[in-house]
């Protein structure tokens, strides 16, 4: 940490989003970004909870999130960041930021095409996709209003393709002050549609949910000036059959149908919940998965996304020695952590949760609610920061087949839990069985990872 912060001292800041930071300093940009996210995400949950509660409208706004949500894993977010960083390092080194910015645009005028193409068969089907799947348990009001919610949602879906994609071209430099800024900024035009239901109540739901829209358009606007610094200029172009766009794609779409299947499994958790009979448990799971998150943010991803660039030069290089050390170095900090953080939230939770989000029509039961689904989720936290680190180093070898079909072997072990006991045990035993199910994950990952390096 503090070496990053002598660099940016002697830097200019003009040529910031030039710098290029080595593992441990785009941890720490990584880690700083996720915490002021989480800040900003926690304080836009405080102000959304007292708006919203535990209300029907907020478990239609949490519902209404998932299909938007879904699309953007499937051809953008994480997954189609991580699948071109790769390709992205590989062809600078062959051919320099002309090489690079041509890849660039030929995965981008495909994806474009197909996020458009999502978006839009999203929005016919979405009232079936809300009865029959999504929320089948809530009443039909909360439904129309979810289906009107998620409409609105998906128009994000083509600027969060965009935003992604060009992210990757900084990530790829080992250029991160940037996307790390924008990964900040996440959440701000959220708290103003909050803000704006303040001032206007008759805005109600839909403040913060056409605030989720702007959040995109923040995102992508903080990312322009490192593209412009570095020459890049986005072009229309068609070449389906072009080698590296094709390997593009072979990583992307293993990698985005695992990103789809973890998002699939958080339908899963809402319809289970909703089957449960408890409409509080929707938004119950919501905030404590906030709370649990911003460990596996700072912990597995930031550690995970710093080291992919350093991953995949050791990897090109063939460097199984040096993988493997970065491998091992990687997973014990980041779990160790992992775990006096579980400690700390199951130890701490209950005040937090108070301290936090007990405002206005939050009460005292409702966090209750929460608390016992934090404690449920935190037993999981090492294997959930396990899974991040262990997928990334995967995908520095150029598989993202194995995180997929670990994936499908998780969500299948939750359906199968989920089903025939949530009558019985209540909504509790989603964050449970997500906390089993993660645990197994992690030791395949493992696994297969150490027999490819051996």
């Amino acid at each position: 940490m503090g070496a990053l912060l002598v660099r940016l001292r002697r830097t200019p800041l003009a040529d910031w989003p030039l710098i290029e930071l080595g593992v441990p300093e785009a941890a720490a940009a990584y880690m700083l970004a996720f915490l002021g996210s989480a800040v900003l995400g926690v304080l836009r949950q405080v102000f959304f909870n007292a708006q919203f509660g535990l209300s029907d409208a907020a478990g239609a706004y949490y519902a209404a999130f998932r299909l938007p949500d879904t699309i953007n894993t499937l051809v953008s977010g994480g997954a189609l960041t991580n699948a071109l960083v790769p390709v992205l390092v590989a062809a600078y080194a062959r051919g320099g930021d002309a090489a690079a910015s041509r890849i660039l645009n030929l995965a981008l005028t495909t994806l474009l095409g197909v996020a458009l193409a999502l978006a839009l068969a999203g929005a016919l089907v979405a009232p079936v996709f809300v009865r029959s799947l999504l929320a089948p348990g809530l009443d039909s009001a909360t439904q129309a209003l979810t289906v009107s919610l998620t409409r609105i949602m998906l128009l994000e879906v083509l600027l969060v393709v965009a935003e992604s994609g060009l992210v990757a071209l900084l990530i790829s430099r080992n250029q991160i002050l940037l996307p790390a800024l924008a990964l900040i900024s996440h959440n701000i035009a959220l708290i103003g549609g909050i803000g704006l239901t303040l001032l206007v109540p008759q805005v109600g739901i839909y403040g913060p949910t056409v605030g989720a829209v702007f959040d995109a358009l923040v995102k992508l606007a903080l990312i322009i000036p490192g593209l412009r610094r570095r020459g890049y200029r986005f072009r229309l172009a068609w070449k389906p059959h072009d080698r590296e766009l094709r390997t593009v794609m072979r990583l992307l779409v293993p990698n985005a149908l695992s990103s789809g299947v973890n998002y699939a499994g958080a339908t899963v958790d809402t319809a289970v919940s909703s089957l449960a009979g408890q409409a509080a448990a929707l938004g119950a799971i919501q905030n404590a998965y906030l709370l649990v998150g911003l460990p596996i943010r700072l912990l597995g991803v930031a550690i995970g996304q710093a080291s992919i660039p350093h991953m995949v030069a050791l990897s090109i290089a063939n460097d199984m020695a040096g993988l493997r050390r970065a491998v091992r170095q990687a997973l014990l900090f980041a779990c160790g952590l992992a775990t006096l953080a579980g400690l700390a939230l199951i130890a701490l939770g209950r005040p937090m949760i108070r301290l936090l989000f007990e405002h206005g029509a939050f009460d005292a039961a409702a966090g209750d609610f929460t608390y016992q689904m934090l404690v449920a989720y935190s037993v999981g936290l090492p294997a959930y920061v396990a899974t991040e680190v262990l997928v990334r180093a995967l995908l520095s070898r150029l598989d993202t087949r194995t995180a997929l079909i670990t994936n499908l072997l998780q969500l299948t072990l939750r359906v199968a839990l989920l089903l025939p006991m949530i009558g019985s045990v209540g909504p509790l035993l989603v964050p449970l069985v997500f906390a089993a199910s993660s645990a197994v994950e992690a030791s395949i990952l493992y696994l297969v990872l150490r027999r490819q390096l051996a």
